[in-house]
């Protein structure tokens, strides 16, 4: 028997590029979901609305506010509960920490939804940043100061 302790640390494996692709499109139908009920509660066909439904600038508004307003709630609060993950993460097998490991709080995790706008601006280059070892952070994840790990 060796002489030193056994350690109850576990290497942190960090989460593909490939699989938090997945994740994410999981993701997207989720908050898509959301979307169209909120347009089914608005009365306009999300998928089929005319041209006199689309030029209504405030229904517009109120859909793209609203849909916004849910995707936001449902990243921060599912990334900050004891999940540690949306759906799709979960899915995956992936979850969401901050750069010790430990759970990210609701203002963490909304920093990070908020600059995935940056990443997603810039031609999503900074999706694509997860690519590189040997963080395997995109570039809101390093905004945020946080880490997706695979469990």
């Amino acid at each position: 028997m060796s002489d030193t302790p056994a350690s109850d640390i576990l290497p942190l494996r960090r989460g593909g590029f490939l699989l938090r692709a997945v994740a994410a499109l999981v993701d997207i139908g989720v908050i898509w979901g959301f979307a169209w009920l909120i347009s089914a509660l608005l009365g306009i066909s999300f998928l089929a609305a005319t041209p006199e439904e689309l030029a209504n600038t405030t229904i517009l508004h109120v859909l793209v506010s609203m849909t916004l307003f849910v995707a936001w709630i449902y990243f921060a609060a599912m990334e900050s509960s004891a999940m540690q993950a949306t759906l799709g993460k979960a899915f995956m097998g992936l979850y969401v920490t901050d750069l010790h490991g430990t759970r990210v709080t609701f203002l963490r995790a909304s920093a990070r939804h908020w600059t995935k706008f940056l990443s997603t601006v810039i031609f999503f280059i900074g999706y694509l940043m997860a690519i590189i070892p040997p963080r395997r952070q995109a570039l809101h994840d390093m905004l945020a100061g946080c880490l997706v790990l695979k469990r």
